[in-house]
């Protein structure tokens, strides 16, 4: 085993079964106490929490081949920390907890692959904390953009397509703005042909523009 792939965890954890949700749907609520962890096959998941006014606060986002919740399965904490839903049709393996931590203590390669994949997840953690850091509004959502399109995003071409549904809302809850603000960012980001949009909640942006962000 080199690499977190569907066939891979198969093959470790034949008791593993897929599950498949729609978009939107919460696999994990704050709180709970799963008997199973989580690996992404196929779309993408947002982890988020919802603050005293009710907004919701997208923490970190996971596409395929990433596991979660994490810091439950290695025991670190006792519950979920925050929410798990669908931004697309996604298909999880559900790996029975019990022998997901027997796996860790007992399968060297496993745990290996476990280190090398948990320190990627803290390159892009970093990444994403220096987009927050921003102060100007539009600093934030050129900064988010370029995060997206960077682990979400085609690499090839002038225009980059973000392969997850990138709506104002979204955007709003990635970067904690106001929707208003974000709307009103999106179309002079539009205008001034940094971005553009072929397709419903598929966003295309110019890698080159924003790769001028620090």
């Amino acid at each position: 085993m080199t690499n977190l792939t569907t066939d891979s965890i198969k093959a470790l954890f034949p008791a593993a079964r897929v599950r498949s949700y729609a978009k939107g749907q919460i696999i994990c609520y704050q709180g709970d106490q799963p008997q199973h962890i989580f690996f992404v096959a196929k779309g993408h998941v947002r982890f988020y929490d919802i603050d005293d006014e009710g907004n919701e606060k997208i923490l970190h986002l996971i596409g395929p081949n990433n596991i979660f919740p994490m810091l439950y399965a290695f025991g670190v904490t006792k519950e979920v920390g925050a929410f798990y839903s669908t931004l697309d049709s996604v298909d999880i393996i559900t790996v029975p907890l019990e022998e997901f931590r027997h796996a860790t203590e007992t399968n060297i390669k496993f745990a290996n692959v476990l280190t090398r994949w948990f320190l990627t997840e803290i390159d892009q953690l970093v990444s994403r904390l220096s987009s927050l850091e921003k102060t100007d509004a539009r600093e934030k959502v050129l900064s988010a953009l370029k995060y997206l399109s960077q682990h979400y995003g085609d690499q090839k071409g002038v225009w980059q397509q973000i392969n997850i549904p990138v709506t104002h809302q979204f955007l709003a809850d990635f970067t904690g703005l106001a929707r208003e603000t974000v709307s009103a960012i999106m179309h002079e980001l539009d205008e001034d042909n940094i971005i553009r949009a072929r397709k419903v909640h598929k966003l295309e942006v110019k890698r080159k523009e924003l790769d001028k962000i620090k």
